[in-house]
């Protein structure tokens, strides 16, 4: 992690251009927390986790592959001089948490047979509500399509159940 003689550039608020913030629930506790432009990671003001600001992934799938788009890098990703070390750590790992998950992501749907469009369209968008969750996809999501759709839930269930345990 490069240290810059001044301090982090981004810092300056003169350089600051996007004071907007974020709303992120905790993948544990499910208080709403706010991030500012500048922030990846931010604790839990009611159970105290480590929370990372993920942006939800644009995924395009188009003759059975997928791509992921929407994904902003930020000056934490190259340099991270304005965190302590375990802070930039944290976000590295999370960074490569959710490569992992995107690999896996592509795994699970390229064993799924194209003629199940609605089970594939079902993960895409249970992934991105899931984006923020340790796991590929909450299980709650699951819970929620049982009641809507048991047809479906059963056949993606399947599919997944038969992904993870390989």
């Amino acid at each position: 992690m490069p240290k810059f003689k001044t301090g982090c550039p981004g810092q300056n608020s003169a350089y600051l251009k996007d004071f907007k913030t974020k709303n992120v629930s905790c993948h544990k506790c499910g208080c709403e927390i706010e991030f500012f432009a500048d922030e990846r990671k931010v604790k839990c003001p009611k159970c105290g986790s480590s929370v990372f600001r993920v942006n939800p992934e644009i995924i395009l799938y188009k003759d059975g592959k997928i791509s992921f788009g929407g994904i902003e890098n930020s000056c934490l990703d190259w340099c991270g001089a304005c965190l302590d070390k375990k802070d930039y750590e944290d976000i590295t790992r999370n960074n490569e948490r959710m490569e992992k998950k995107r690999q896996d992501f592509k795994k699970l749907l390229g064993s799924i047979p194209e003629k199940e469009i609605d089970v594939t369209e079902f993960f895409i968008d249970a992934f991105m509500k899931s984006i923020n969750h340790a796991k590929l996809i909450d299980p709650k999501i699951f819970a929620i399509l049982q009641d809507k759709n048991p047809d479906l839930f059963f056949r993606a269930r399947s599919y997944y159940l038969n992904f993870i345990g390989n």
